[in-house]
């Protein structure tokens, strides 16, 4: 790992503190239900990329309440186009969810009201799905952190990866591409390398999101680290050794014990086959202060559950298209012209995912999680339930569902211009 000084010699700018991202107000105190208030508007002073923002800053503020709380959250909307709010990864009733099919989007001085319990534990995050991937590259996202009152609670930090867009992403997007990026990942909206000085010795978690439309975070190891948490809670079993790789829409949770100096950076990775050639990129200096508290990692209630077995697929989902195209297919039909499969409420199926494309693709689907059963034909060691998984190019996903949600789900690529040129369809579970 090269040294923050080594690094700043390739170029990369002079650090700046770690951002602590503001966490928004309860509006009504109420037990058992937290009452926030959002609004989406142009940011009065637009920085890089971002030229909208929630409570005038990029990201919004943090949303935090407890497992068996009702969120209630007003957004009202000053933009001059429609938006919504999408829960991504919260299992919410499909008309909470943010997604204008079938449902109308929030039109502009317009203000809507979502409501829903929150039923899982962990580390989410809220964006418009409404002229996504521009509005999302705009700044518009934020955490939603729900915590198991079962919990231990050490000193909790929440910290949002982008990649932002250096044209205007109110502008319309290059044809058949992705725009171009930034050189530089930005946490809690600034640039990196970022300095972090907790006590040594004090464990951490960092709750850690990855909001980018297109890029890819690849983290080694590090000395006192080990990711305890994925997109729904705590896994079922500590992971120790990395790399670990975060697709757009992905989340961990990390435990953190910081005792000796060092740099987290994030190694050159590409949606275009994984890891590829460069220097990584400095994210976070780590500089623990005073005297090394003796205090060990954290024993979290770990359920070291094996995998369901794999099976025979019920339905199947084959991902194609390419750059050069700007067509995005998923069963070769492109949204919104898509068929739509159905499922009972109560059914248990195995969907098989398939990327026969150049690019890699995190799949993601709405209204549910599920669990991973294979990888081309590989299963984890453990239980793993997931609601954003990557597929390599020619990789094979297994996925067991239980469509315990009635609604019309989306089902689509989480690299979001994918997804606004085509690779996205619906998947309805029947009500009662």
């Amino acid at each position: 790992m090269r040294s923050l000084a080594a690094l700043c010699l390739l170029g990369v700018a002079a650090a700046q503190p770690l951002p602590t991202l503001p966490e928004a107000p309860d509006e009504a105190p109420e037990a058992g239900v937290v009452h926030v208030a959002l609004e989406a508007a142009a940011l009065p002073d637009p920085t890089h990329g971002y030229v909208y923002g929630f409570n005038g800053a990029s990201p919004g503020p943090t949303l935090r309440a407890r497992r068996g709380d009702t969120l209630v959250v007003e957004l009202t909307n000053r933009l001059d186009t429609p938006t919504t709010l999408h829960w991504h990864g919260l299992h919410v009733p499909f008309a909470m969810d943010g997604v204008p099919w079938m449902v109308d989007p929030v039109a502009p001085g317009e203000t809507f009201v979502y409501q829903f319990p929150l039923e899982q534990a962990g580390t989410y995050w809220y964006h418009p799905h409404f002229d996504t991937a521009r509005q999302v590259d705009g700044g518009l996202f934020g955490a939603v952190i729900v915590e198991d009152p079962a919990d231990p609670t050490p000193p909790d930090q929440v910290w949002i990866a982008d990649l932002p867009l250096e044209h205007d992403p109110s502008a319309a997007r290059p044809e058949h591409g992705h725009g171009r990026l930034s050189d530089a990942w930005w946490i809690n909206g600034a640039p990196t390398p970022l300095t972090w000085a907790p006590p040594a010795g004090v464990v951490q978690r960092i709750r850690l999101i990855n909001a980018s439309s297109t890029g890819y975070l690849a983290l080694p190891a590090l000395p006192g680290v080990r990711r305890i948490g994925g997109d729904q809670g705590l896994l079922a079993a500590p992971e120790a050794h990395g790399p670990w790789v975060l697709g757009p829409g992905d989340r961990a949770d990390f435990e953190w014990r910081p005792v000796d100096p060092a740099v987290w950076a994030s190694d050159p990775y590409s949606l275009n086959g994984g890891p590829r050639w460069g220097d990584p990129w400095p994210l976070v200096e780590v500089t623990p202060q005073g005297e090394i508290a003796p205090q060990p990692m954290i024993q979290w209630a770990f359920d070291e559950a094996a995998p369901s077995p794999d099976g025979p697929a019920d339905l199947l989902y084959v991902l194609s298209g390419s750059d050069r195209s700007g067509h995005w297919y998923i069963n070769g039909e492109r949204f919104p012209e898509v068929t739509i499969h159905e499922l009972a409420l109560g059914d248990q199926v195995v969907i098989e995912v398939r990327n026969l494309s150049p690019t890699h693709h995190p799949f993601h689907l709405h209204g549910h999680a599920f669990e991973v059963v294979s990888v081309d034909g590989v299963p984890p060691p453990h239980r793993r339930l997931e609601d954003t998984v990557d597929l390599g190019i020619g990789q094979t996903l297994r996925v067991r569902l239980n469509a315990t949600n009635p609604g019309d789900w989306m089902a689509h690529c989480h690299i979001l211009p994918h997804a606004e040129e085509g690779m996205m369809t619906v998947l309805r579970v029947l009500g009662e």
